[in-house]
């Protein structure tokens, strides 16, 4: 064999294996794939079937991406580490939950309840948390009385949310857009309002508010003139002789 043939053996054979090893790495990416679509297929039956079924399983860790889950009700559900983006969420009930470091970005959550929640760490950049009016429902989001510290709403739309209560200490509101929602009783320490996008008609009463160089100057105004004592005028009167 002369040295012109050990080359074009060489070449072939390095071909083969390049070839084999792309083959094998395609057919790794599907299966991958294959198993991920079950695997969240499978959640979204348990989690769709979870208020009715018993004993209550946990939820921790499931992958409920791009799932319609409108009406459903997650009470006191444990749904730590899962992941709910990119997902329909029309007045869907997650009060007293576990939702630490749950993932929500890109969701839709007209009127959800998180109610006494505990979302510490929670992500909902992008997400669309706002008042929808039917002509037979009301949709309402409600985080009256929830646990939010470092939680995350970048980008996130905020329209007519009540969060009465709600602890949000140190939570991210960057680039956000905040309408017409309620901030009664917040405790609003070291929470990031610098670079929020867009925030008006909001409602800041008996808030605590601390860290005041994370808010922009119209925000602090706005805070303390709603947390402003009136000044009550005295009448003058004449001093009867």
């Amino acid at each position: 064999m002369n040295q012109i043939n050990w080359i074009q053996t060489i070449i072939d054979i390095a071909q083969a294996i390049i070839s084999g090893v792309f083959v094998g790495l395609v057919i790794f990416w599907l299966d991958e794939r294959r198993a991920k679509r079950e695997r969240r297929l499978a959640d979204f039956r348990i989690a769709s079937n979870w208020f009715r079924t018993e004993p209550k399983v946990s939820l921790r860790n499931f992958d409920l991406t791009k799932t319609n889950l409108s009406g459903h009700k997650f009470i006191k559900a444990n749904l730590e580490d899962a992941i709910i983006s990119d997902s329909g969420l029309w007045a869907t009930n997650f009060s007293e939950a576990n939702l630490r470091k749950t993932d929500f970005q890109k969701s839709r959550l007209y009127g959800a309840k998180f109610m006494k929640a505990v979302a510490i760490r929670a992500n909902f950049s992008k997400a669309i948390i706002s008042t929808r009016s039917d002509p037979d429902y009301e949709y309402l989001p409600d985080f009256t009385g929830a646990m939010l510290p470092k939680a995350i709403f970048i980008g996130a739309k905020l329209v007519g949310a009540v969060l009465k209560d709600t602890n949000l200490k140190g939570a991210d509101f960057s680039n956000a857009t905040v309408i017409g929602c309620d901030f009664t009783g917040a405790d609003l320490t070291d929470s990031k309002w610098k670079k929020v996008k867009r925030i008006e008609n909001c409602t800041w009463k008996n808030v605590i508010f601390a860290g005041s160089e994370n808010f922009p100057n119209d925000l602090q105004k706005e805070i303390q003139s709603q947390n402003s004592t009136p000044k009550t005028k005295q009448r003058k009167t004449r001093k009867q002789i």
